[in-house]
């Protein structure tokens, strides 16, 4: 099943979000992952031009999609250890 996909904002044509929360990298074309946990991140590194950056993935899920519910992000909204 293909999900809504977003560039995110000052990181265009690098990273994209999805409506359910994953970050894609569009350099390695794949999903972002920790511990084959695929919506394991809850603080994300962004990169661009040799400028890392930590984003919290709800907030920038919020601002990609504020349409949608609440419910519809499956990442974790606080840390997760494993």
């Amino acid at each position: 099943m293909q999900e809504d996909r977003k560039a995110i904002k000052g990181y265009e044509n690098l990273y994209e979000i999805t409506s359910s929360g994953r970050i894609y990298s569009l350099k390695r074309k794949r999903t972002l992952k920790r511990c084959n946990d695929e919506y394991g991140f809850h603080i994300i590194k962004l990169s661009n031009n040799g400028k890392a950056t930590n984003h919290n993935v709800f907030e920038l899920w919020k601002q990609h999609f504020p349409a949608l519910n609440e419910s519809e992000f499956k990442g974790a909204k606080t840390v997760k250890y494993k």
